[in-house]
């Protein structure tokens, strides 16, 4: 008789339950704020240093060999400073800082992309881009 009519397999249903949003605590969004504020203070004046000491020496028309080593200095300090900035932008984050936090660290990497394109318009397009956040930024850490 089994044979004949062979029994159907049970059905099994798997209820899947999303996990509740991360809450964090108010101590903990002050804490991720600060430390990606702090960081992106300390990225900021760094490349700001490089580009000025890059700038200063390219003004000397003696120095191609200084051109050249200030301009990779600059690229270096570049992508050092937003690979450790990526890395203090925690999940507790608040989005009115991490936004033009990133938007910053894009206006940069395209910035130094196109210096190394020797794509000026495009790179004085993307310092503008970049100096615009830091008027963004600053308010929203609540620097100076």
């Amino acid at each position: 008789m089994a044979l004949a009519s062979p029994a159907t397999p049970a059905q099994h249903t798997i209820n899947i339950v999303p996990a509740p949003p991360v809450t964090y605590s108010s101590a903990e969004i002050q804490a991720a704020k600060d430390t990606a504020c702090k960081a992106w203070e300390d990225a900021a004046l760094a490349t700001a240093v490089a580009s000025k000491v890059r700038v200063g020496v390219a003004q000397d028309p003696s120095s191609i060999g200084d051109r050249f080593d200030a301009r990779a200095t600059e690229k270096r300090v570049g992508i050092a400073q937003i690979s450790f900035l990526r890395t203090q932008i925690g999940a507790a984050t608040p989005d009115q800082v991490v936004t033009p936090i990133e938007d910053w660290i894009a206006s940069e990497v395209d910035r130094l992309h196109f210096v190394n394109m020797r794509d000026w318009p495009a790179s004085r397009a993307a310092l503008d881009r970049g100096n615009d956040l830091v008027d963004v930024i600053v308010p929203a850490c609540g620097l100076r």
